[in-house]
């Protein structure tokens, strides 16, 4: 069976939201957080001195070489936001469909300051497998975007890695796509899912 970690973006100002994440879909996986600050007995690995908004390219660029040897053997790591609804059971049933070779989510090209560049949305999430990730571990420079997403599109393109859209990830809640709760378990992840409300019914609503 293949193993798979998720590594999600965190901040120590929404604790909420790491709640949020192991009292649904993070309590059956296994999972890291990175953040602004380090707390081992809950997985939180720091990996940026910065809690705003522009340090989630810092964050991203410096958890590909600080994930612990230990999670090293897994197949697949699926990065994402700490609001993104995973539906880990979905995954894990269509994990054997991915092509190690390439990056999956929802493909994007909404830069502004660079058009031709294609992307995968890092809150949608960026499935990347463990032969990927070495390629990529120190490849990955912090180039001031503000955007993890952007910033690892342009490593992808540079080191001719392929990216693919999968219409499973969404960047957006269900009601974006006009999504009607019998339909939400035929679907990977939603991004923006800010309230614990939210959360808890989409992981009910799969399970």
């Amino acid at each position: 069976m293949m193993k798979i970690l998720y590594v999600i973006m965190h901040t120590q100002n929404q604790n909420e939201r790491y709640d949020n994440v192991m009292n649904t879909w993070g309590g059956d996986v296994d999972c890291i957080f990175y953040s602004d600050h380090e707390d081992f007995d809950k997985n939180i690995i720091k990996s940026s001195n910065d809690s705003s908004y522009k340090s989630n390219e810092e964050k991203f660029c410096n958890i590909l070489n600080l994930i612990p040897n230990r999670y090293q053997n897994y197949d697949w790591f699926l990065f994402c936001d700490n609001d993104t609804f995973v539906n880990t059971k979905l995954l894990s049933e269509k994990i054997t469909d991915f092509d190690e070779n390439i990056v999956y989510g929802q493909e994007l090209n909404t830069y502004h300051s660079d058009k031709s560049l294609y992307y995968v949305s890092g809150g949608a999430g960026k499935l990347v497998s463990n032969k990927i990730l070495q390629l990529i571990k120190g490849n990955v420079p912090n180039r001031k975007t503000t955007y993890a997403d952007v910033t690892l599109g342009y490593a992808l393109r540079e080191l001719n890695i392929s990216i693919q859209d999968y219409p499973l990830f969404k960047s957006q809640p269900p009601e974006y796509y006009k999504i009607n709760d019998n339909d939400v378990q035929d679907f990977i992840t939603f991004h923006y899912i800010k309230t614990t409300e939210l959360m808890k019914k989409l992981y009910n609503l799969t399970n």
